[in-house]
């Protein structure tokens, strides 16, 4: 079972409810730059894995690994309690397997690697106000996911005869939850995360045919990060 990232917030406001206000909150007109750790896990579901020469493969499934990198998100409060937001992040790379090929005589599970950028827009809702030090917010957006520096593994090649993985863009809903803490001289701590919906039809050419397979990879997406208002 996956483990969702709600305890990484629940601790965050824990230490923040720890501590005595410092600092004044978020006001209308405020830039604010937070830089940290971007981790997506995906929430991931497929379709059967399918060939042109034997249709869809009953037990078969696609999954996407997980991926840390660096992140960024840049935040321009409209109001005092309302705020634009985009994530972005240096790429993130996802190992991609075949699950349950094993049964027809397939040794082959790494089916390669791919690249991915998702930016995303939002709009948050804070909660308290400009005298707060302890932001929550939640909020709604959409999400643009890019798939790039497509990769196959070399056993995919030489079992499968595998060539030109392809992974399409996907246009999707975004949720988004989090919490800054003001420090005080205009820095903050935030966590917070995302759950966003991200799908995709993978392919590739093979001995069998052109291989496909619906993939909902649908992350959760959390971040722990450093902020500085402007």
């Amino acid at each position: 079972m996956k483990k969702y990232p709600f305890k990484t917030i629940n601790t965050a406001i824990f230490l923040a409810l720890s501590f005595p206000a410092v600092a004044l909150g978020h006001e209308a007109g405020d830039f604010i730059l937070r830089v940290g750790a971007v981790s997506v896990a995906p929430d991931e579901g497929s379709s059967l894995i399918s060939t042109v020469n034997t249709g869809a493969l009953a037990g078969t499934k696609v999954g996407v690994g997980n991926s840390t990198q660096l992140g960024l998100n840049f935040v321009y409060m409209l109001t005092d309690n309302i705020g634009a937001e985009v994530l972005a992040a240096t790429p993130f790379e996802h190992d991609l397997t075949a699950i349950g090929l094993d049964q027809y005589g397939f040794a082959t599970r790494n089916i390669g690697t791919a690249d991915q950028l998702p930016p995303t827009l939002t709009f948050n809702y804070f909660l308290g106000n400009a005298n707060s030090t302890i932001r929550p917010y939640i909020g709604l957006g959409i999400n643009y996911t890019t798939f790039f520096e497509k990769s196959l593994s070399s056993q995919a090649r030489s079992e499968l005869g595998a060539s030109s993985l392809d992974l399409d863009d996907s246009f999707g809903i975004a949720y988004r939850a989090g919490i800054d803490w003001n420090l005080g001289d205009n820095w903050m701590l935030n966590a917070s995360i995302w759950k966003i919906d991200i799908s995709t039809d993978a392919s590739f050419n093979s001995a069998l045919g052109k291989v496909t397979a619906d993939v909902d990879i649908d992350p959760w997406v959390s971040m722990i990060s450093l902020g500085y208002r402007f």
